[in-house]
């Protein structure tokens, strides 16, 4: 490609991108030739981003969900003086159902969307489906990082079992969580990520990972690609 037709593409992305979407790489690069060259490499970063989440939040909400099945099938429904069974997203206990109550129908009816292509005996939604279709923002709000004593009781009893190697105060795992949940909702959103912290995010990563399983921290480790992105990071 020669300048001139070099010229001819970047005036295009300009055009097309918009000068306000443009605004922030223009300004940490200095040129518009600099500004396209950041961008194509904060969708490269995104895209890695996206990839490292499609694993944390996965281990994450399974690692939870093991430990609230467990808990949920110990406590006793007050209306029927019975344990409620083990699966919580179908039958909470009241503590549950007022910390995520309002998450649950959500993710049913979402479940239920997915689930319509199923023959029809199979359409109602499993505790696999509902599971999926829950946010991240469940998960960061369940830990007990903030005054709830609630939040608090469900972590010493249950919770802190899904961490066996966690090596900090658990307001420090909250944090963690909550740090990747907001570059969870940058890139879903499509913001730059170029004055982000993505580095402490990712030791985020590790750190919510490594709590969780030490083995699948290595894994992580080996096949995650935001560090090697982060270092090739155009210059202006």
């Amino acid at each position: 490609m020669n300048r001139r037709e070099q010229i001819s593409v970047e005036a295009i992305l300009l055009r097309r991108l918009s000068p306000p979407r443009l605004a922030p790489y223009l300004d940490a690069a200095g040129s518009l030739q600099g500004a396209v060259r950041l961008y194509r490499w904060n969708v490269e970063l995104s895209g890695a981003v996206y990839e490292a989440l499609h694993i944390f939040e996965v281990v994450l909400r399974n690692a939870l969900d093991e430990q609230l099945c467990v808990w949920n099938a110990g406590q006793i429904n007050p209306v029927t003086g019975m344990s409620h069974a083990s699966d919580w997203l179908l039958d909470p206990s009241i503590l549950l159902e007022r910390i995520v109550g309002r998450d649950l129908p959500e993710a049913r009816n979402r479940a239920g969307h997915s689930t319509r292509a199923r023959p029809k005996d199979w359409r109602d939604p499993l505790h696999a489906d509902i599971l999926a279709a829950l946010s991240l923002g469940t998960w960061r709000f369940l830990l007990p990082g903030r005054k709830d004593l609630g939040k608090q009781l469900l972590w010493d009893e249950g919770l802190h079992h899904a961490f066996p190697h966690l090596r900090r105060p658990v307001h420090e795992l909250e944090r963690a969580v909550d740090g990747v949940y907001r570059l969870r909702n940058r890139v879903a959103h499509l913001e730059p990520l170029i004055n982000s912290s993505i580095a402490a995010q990712l030791a985020n990563m590790r750190t919510v990972i490594g709590a969780i399983d030490q083995d699948l921290l290595s894994w992580f480790a080996s096949v995650e690609k935001i560090g090697a992105t982060l270092k090739v990071r155009p210059k202006p």
